[in-house]
Formats: structure tokens, C-alpha cells, sequence
């Protein structure tokens, strides 16, 4: 049984990881209190005294506002951390799954959806950090994945960690007889959180790289949130529960979508994020 290693493990992706491939794989979760990605010395220790086949690494600041409050915060942790775990691994000789974003294209002029070989131009300190990252893990490793996720979504559940996700925050909108707002100037791909754990385990069968992660999706946010409560049976609460925002990003609309073709030519599929919505939907409330 491989043994893997998994940081920032209390998280919204790691901590539902940890439970799905507890019985398939010999699982090390690790938070920040056991295990100090910043100190060099303690995670060249723990490499040196723990014999690890695949470290699954998604420890980091990802709350984008803090990032930007705390820059040398987010750098030591994003960054350098990251520095010190790829090290670790070219001590083990272990394969990294880096946990990166599709926010290293935020900043881009042209529209997506974007691949991987685009020049990137993140547009804030999180993005930044995440491509420092990966260029960090490519002039140490060889063996490795750099994940360029999306935004995820789940329900919440016992003893895992809840983000703010798109089913999440609608729910709570309509339980507590709120409002959201979603902008029609927006476009992203947005992913089924269990959808990215199944597919990691199929990186082992392809080359090492930097791929795109998660749901394709070619409509604006506010009609994904329409689409969660059609759905959810609720069509007719869209106007009650969903603020159409036109104004937001009215000047340059902003877009994250990724394509996937380079993870569709090594044999890895994603639902779009239709799909990925109805499925997530059907599956919670069987």
C-alpha cells in the first residue's frame, strides 16, 4: 500500500481526500500544528525519517483577501513552504500533486478558456504565489503535478471543513430567506469537489506537468446559480433568493474558464459545470 502524505489536511479538498481514499492508500494527514511547512529543518526531518511515495501537497493561504492584507504571510507559506516540501520530495524521491489555481489567469487580456502553455498574469497575491510555486517545483522535481483548480463546491458535512462554495451559499440564501448576488459578467469553471478527488488518483497514470483541473464551463455565474436551484426544485425562487449583478465586472468581464484539453488527451474527464451541479445535487439528496 502506497504511502501518502497530505498537507494542510483539515481542509475543504484534503480533509474529504483523506476520508475517500482511507481504506485505498496508506494515509499521513497532516495540519500546520503537526507539521511546519515554513521550517525547513522540520520538514527535511520528516522526509529524512518517513519513507513517503506521493505527497498530495494543498497547504496554503487560498483566502484571496488575506493574501493581499498579509503579503510576506502568504509568500512564506505559499511559496516558500512549497519550496521546502518539493525539496523534501527530491530527498524521498517522492511524487508532488500541487495544489495551484486558476487564478494564475486572472489577469489575462485575451478570453478563455485558457491552456496551460498561455503566458500567465495572475492579478493578485494569491495567483502570484501559486505561480512563484510552480516554477519553484519545476527547477527542483521532475516528478510532478501542478493542479490548477477552480473553485469548489459541496455540501456541507460531519467533520470536514465547509468553504463558501456556489451550493453553500445559495442554500443559506434561501433557508434563511436571504439574498446573493451573482454577476452575468463573470465566467469560470466551477468543480464538484468529489469529482476532483476521483480524478486525482489517475494522475499516476500520465506524464508529469502542469494541467488544468476541474469543470469546463462556458456561462456566466449568475446562470450556474440558477441552474443550482433548478436543480434543487426551486426555479421559481431565482428572483427571491438571486440578485442578477450587471455592473461588476461590466468594464472588463472576468474570466477564469480553463480547457482541458491536454487532461482529456491523457484520458481524464470532467463533467462540465452543469453537469457537475446536478450530479453533486442528485447525489446528496438520494
Amino acid at each position: 500500500m502506497k504511502k501518502v502524505l497530505v498537507t494542510g489536511s483539515n481542509g475543504f479538498l484534503a480533509s474529504r481526500f483523506n476520508e475517500y481514499y482511507k481504506d485505498k492508500y496508506d494515509i499521513l494527514a497532516l495540519s500546520h500544528k503537526e507539521l511546519d511547512i515554513t521550517n525547513e529543518n522540520q520538514v527535511y526531518d520528516f522526509f529524512k525519517n518517513n519513507n513517503i511515495d506521493i505527497v498530495f501537497h494543498s497547504a496554503a493561504i487560498s483566502d484571496t483577501g488575506r493574501c493581499q492584507r498579509e503579503i510576506e504571510l502568504a509568500k512564506n507559506i505559499n511559496v516558500d513552504g512549497t519550496i521546502n516540501i518539493a525539496k523534501g520530495c527530491e530527498l524521498n524521491n517522492s511524487t508532488l500533486i500541487f495544489a495551484s489555481s486558476d487564478q494564475l489567469y486572472a489577469g489575462n487580456e485575451e478570453e478563455g478558456p485558457y491552456k496551460e502553455d498561455i503566458i500567465l498574469r495572475p492579478n493578485n497575491i494569491y495567483g502570484d504565489t501559486k505561480l512563484e510555486a510552480e516554477k519553484e517545483i519545476k527547477n527542483i522535481l521532475e516528478k510532478y503535478y501542478n493542479l490548477r483548480l477552480t473553485w469548489m463546491f459541496s455540501y456541507a458535512e460531519r467533520n470536514k471543513r465547509v468553504n463558501t462554495n456556489i451550493i453553500t451559499n445559495i442554500l443559506n440564501a434561501a433557508l434563511k430567506g436571504g439574498k446573493i448576488s451573482l454577476a452575468t459578467n463573470e465566467y469560470r469553471g466551477i468543480s464538484y469537489v468529489y469529482e476532483v478527488i476521483e480524478n486525482i488518483e489517475k494522475l499516476m497514470n500520465i506524464p508529469f506537468g502542469d494541467y488544468n483541473f476541474g469543470s469546463e464551463n462556458d456561462i456566466c455565474t449568475y446562470d450556474i446559480g440558477c441552474s443550482v436551484l433548478e436543480n434543487l426544485g426551486l426555479q421559481n425562487r431565482i428572483e427571491d433568493i438571486i440578485i442578477k449583478d450587471t455592473e461588476r465586472f461590466k468594464n472588463k468581464k472576468r474570466d477564469l474558464r480553463i480547457n482541458n484539453k491536454k487532461l482529456r488527451d491523457n484520458g481524464i474527464y470532467f463533467d462540465n459545470t452543469g453537469e457537475a451541479i446536478s450530479r453533486c445535487i442528485k447525489e446528496f439528496n438520494r
